[in-house]
């Protein structure tokens, strides 16, 4: 195994004997150096912050030319190795080698750089060498938006309460929840829809932020909500607007009383014994082509810039 596999197979729940052999510092210092080896392989000059900030976080999504490609590649390995380095001086913690306890206290964050590198190590080394893997293997990068929704209620559950060893800023945490609530509801809003827009570079038009709401309140005889009052979510999401955009503290009881009637649209609901059930089945679609089509219609004659693609995508409800 390389030092990729070795260290994912580190951090993994059923290491294998070869790798329970390797400490986990060295496991750790072997990727490093890794990394150390591919940038002194291809990136050959000193980028300023602009240049990096200009690749890294451009919202170009595909690339038209190799040299496009490359440029991405070569800043993104430049700026994982620079703050992999930063995040190997949080682990050592003070100490000279990483311990098994930091390593697996810290193996999300480990695995993620790891994952995440792979596209980027593999399409620039493939140019040398056309055999080179960084590992075998393959994540997914999406989320639910109920999982989105349960972070915005941690959020202000474990802001209340002061009973633990780590405590979160009240006030804080709580206008942080609303973010997270918005960023959940709109989410949801696209995604009851499931169609993709986009143009050749890869990027999304610019629609107002009820786009897809109001599309779902005018065609109602498509969507069934089991537990949730749908009209009732746009003054909600209003409200959201207005925390996040002003940044203040809402008075005690609105987050709460706004979780209590967002649960309905995410969490699940329970059904008979032995009859299907579905993480999604707090909404129900009904003739989703049909609902899909005639939101591709809609678009069309609301949107008039630009020139799109549009795919349809599995909508995240129950489709019957």
């Amino acid at each position: 195994m390389n030092s990729a596999q070795i260290l994912l197979d580190k951090i993994g729940p059923h290491p294998s004997k070869a790798s329970k052999r390797i400490s986990a510092n060295k496991a750790v210092e072997d990727f490093a150096n890794h990394l150390d080896w591919l940038c002194s392989r291809h990136v050959k000059k000193s980028y300023n912050q602009s240049y990096l900030v200009g690749w890294v976080f451009g919202t170009k999504r595909t690339f038209n030319k190799k040299s496009e490609a490359d440029g991405y590649c070569r800043a993104n390995l430049l700026v994982a190795n620079r703050c992999f380095k930063d995040l190997l001086v949080q682990m050592r913690g003070g100490r000279v080698k990483i311990t098994s306890k930091s390593l697996q206290n810290y193996s999300e964050i480990v695995r993620s750089y790891v994952f995440d590198l792979k596209p980027v190590a593999e399409h620039l080394e493939r140019q040398k060498d056309k055999d080179y893997v960084l590992f075998v293997g393959w994540q997914n990068y999406g989320v639910h938006t109920w999982e989105v929704f349960r972070v915005s209620r941690q959020l202000a559950i474990q802001s209340a309460f002061r009973g633990q060893l780590f405590h979160m800023d009240f006030k804080t945490s709580q206008i942080a929840s609303v973010f997270v609530l918005r960023q959940a509801l709109e989410a949801k809003f696209f995604r009851l829809v499931g169609v993709e827009i986009y143009n050749k570079d890869g990027d999304s038009p610019k629609l107002r932020h009820m786009f897809h709401y109001d599309f779902i309140v005018s065609h109602p005889h498509y969507f069934t909500f089991r537990h949730v009052a749908f009209t009732d979510l746009k003054k909600i999401y209003e409200w959201c607007n207005d925390v996040v955009h002003h940044v203040y503290h809402a008075v005690a009881w609105e987050l709460d009383f706004a979780h209590e009637i967002c649960k309905g649209l995410f969490n699940p609901v329970s059904v008979p014994p032995g009859s299907g059930w579905s993480i999604n089945n707090a909404v129900e679609i009904k003739k989703v082509d049909d609902m899909q089509h005639e939101f591709m219609r809609h678009f069309v004659v609301s949107y008039h810039h630009g020139i799109w693609a549009i795919e349809a995508a599995s909508p995240e409800a129950l489709c019957i």
